[in-house]
């Protein structure tokens, strides 16, 4: 159940922020907990609940504006329909639905200054998580993480910063970095180009550019967030190299309390992507350019009926342009505006 109680089984799943208000911290704190006792419970107007299937539900039950209005009023209030009302069986229909998207579903979109956003722990001792970011090129993958570290880096003090290593053949080319390399942050991002005119220029042969230039820096930092961009495109054989260490930080860099951060173009990559789908905490998809791929995820990996996956990333699509979908348990689906528990 979500639920805005923190007690001590309670799991955070995000932070409910406002536009309105310059802080880091969140207005209030999004929780997910087993308790369903008394006062654990959400309380909101059934109107606000139901506003994104107001649609659905009256062509479902055919009943007009004024109708839903009315079934939403007796629901806040706790009346029920006597015997031979007309909105009868639709009440205790729209009720079943009203009291399972209480528990399972907060919806912002009702409410534009409010907004649901995904940040890291500033405390170094807990883990960020391993996350996977899967998108067409120009889908947003380079520019969610940059800004998911620019709000951590602004947010941190720069002594208690972790420090942020990003590996990709496009470090001097992209300019989606620009802010990352900004000279305030220079003590705390490390970026290391496994390009093929890095490699030449550097006149090593590629396991002695690897070593000195990934593996010795990687081995030198712990609690850091590591960023695999595109490793696969790495120059000359540096791409197996990488893809082992990768796997590998998949594995066991939650021990360091080290974060593996990868973007690829699709999550079947084969060997590529196939320890990630396993190992990572978060996947974050682009439900605008890449509908399909994510409704066969949901259907092969959270056994998500293929017509719900459809209607779910049509709705997520409909209200931003990134899903994250938080794989260890309890598995969920976010954006800024609305959470669903699966």
């Amino acid at each position: 159940m979500l639920t805005f109680v923190h007690d001590k089984s309670a799991t955070e799943l995000a932070g409910i922020y406002s536009k309105s208000a310059r802080s880091n911290k969140p207005q209030s704190t999004l929780y997910f907990t087993h308790n369903t006792k008394s006062g654990a419970g959400n309380v909101a107007a059934a109107a606000g609940v139901l506003a994104l299937h107001k649609n659905s539900l009256k062509k479902i039950f055919k009943l007009s504006d004024t109708s839903f209005d009315r079934i939403c009023t007796m629901l806040d209030t706790g009346e029920e329909p006597e015997i031979g009302d007309p909105h009868r069986s639709e009440y205790w229909e729209i009720k079943k639905r009203f009291e399972r998207a209480l528990r399972n579903e907060v919806y912002l979109g009702d409410q534009d200054d409010l907004y649901f956003e995904h940040n890291l722990p500033r405390d170094k001792s807990k883990w960020c998580g391993n996350f996977i970011l899967c998108g067409n090129s120009g889908a947003g993958k380079t520019y969610w993480v940059v800004q998911l570290l620019l709000r951590y880096l602004r947010a941190t003090k720069p002594s208690s910063r972790r420090t942020i290593i990003w590996v990709s053949p496009e470090w001097d080319l992209d300019t989606s970095l620009k802010k990352l390399k900004a000279k305030r942050y220079a003590f705390n991002v490390i970026g290391i180009d496994v390009s093929e005119t890095a490699l030449r220029k550097s006149g090593m042969d590629a396991t002695s550019y690897f070593k000195t230039k990934v593996s010795d820096v990687l081995d030198q930092h712990e609690k850091s967030i590591v960023v695999f961009d595109d490793f696969m495109d790495a120059g000359g054989a540096l791409a197996p190299m990488l893809r082992k260490v990768y796997v590998r930080g998949l594995r066991t860099a939650r021990h360091k309390c080290n974060s593996v951060i990868s973007l690829v173009h699709s999550y079947a990559s084969g060997k590529n992507t196939s320890q990630a789908i396993q190992s990572v905490k978060f996947m974050v998809m682009f439900p605008r350019s890449s509908a399909s791929r994510i409704v066969m995820f949901m259907r092969d990996h959270l056994h998500v009926p293929i017509a719900e996956a459809k209607e779910l990333v049509a709705r997520f699509a409909k209200l931003d342009r990134y899903m994250i979908i938080r794989m260890h348990s309890p598995v969920a689906l976010y954006n800024s505006k609305y959470m669903l528990l699966l």
